[in-house]
């Protein structure tokens, strides 16, 4: 059987929630698959190049999820893809950091841009990108922090228990919620749409 970049990848995840994105080597991938790990650089030059092939990966095997029901209007359908993409990260350890500042192998993956029908009317696709990119930040960044606080479900680093506020202590679907919203209003406020 012929190694590929998507088998790699799907080891790499895989053993991500078993080792943390710091643990995970591309010889633990590579005893993972039964091969020496020369043969991983045949596919892969470096960590780089493994993390953005598994955000892709992530980003690919959640497609269905992210994909707003056509009932919704464009910003609730931005709203529903930030909480789809929150997931995505959350159902890893350490996926937030694996999804932050990775290159997507695949574009089409991303699908069409979220405020396609305001820039059809006249919207600046520039200013609606860089709002959109905006959300995507958010979401990234939250789910950086909160899996510092809570790696995986169920578990919690004590260190955060004597210094964190209620408001890293509270509940962070709701923490998110209100995030997203202060975020989807700068933008829509930012973009002059209603």
């Amino acid at each position: 059987m012929a190694l590929t970049r998507q088998d790699i990848a799907r080891s790499g995840l895989k053993l991500l929630n078993e080792a943390g994105l710091n643990g995970l080597t591309l010889r633990l991938i590579a005893a993972d698959l039964g091969v020496k790990a020369p043969a991983l650089y045949w596919h892969m030059k470096n960590k780089q190049e493994l993390l953005d092939e598994m955000a892709t990966q992530m980003y690919a095997d959640s497609v269905e999820d992210r994909r707003p029901p056509d009932s919704l209007g464009e910003w609730e359908a931005a709203a529903y893809a930030a909480r789809a993409l929150r997931r995505m990260m959350l159902s890893y350890r350490d996926g937030g950091k694996v999804f932050a500042g990775t290159y997507l192998g695949d574009m089409s993956l991303v699908g069409e841009h979220p405020l396609r029908r305001s820039i059809e009317a006249g919207l600046d696709e520039a200013r609606a990108s860089r709002g959109v990119f905006t959300i995507y930040c958010f979401v990234v960044g939250f789910v950086i922090e909160e899996q510092a606080v809570r790696p995986m479900p169920g578990e919690f680093d004590e260190r955060y228990a004597q210094s964190a506020g209620q408001a890293v202590l509270g509940d962070a679907d709701a923490r998110f919620e209100d995030g997203l919203q202060m975020v989807l209003s700068g933008a829509r406020q930012w973009l002059g749409v209603a």
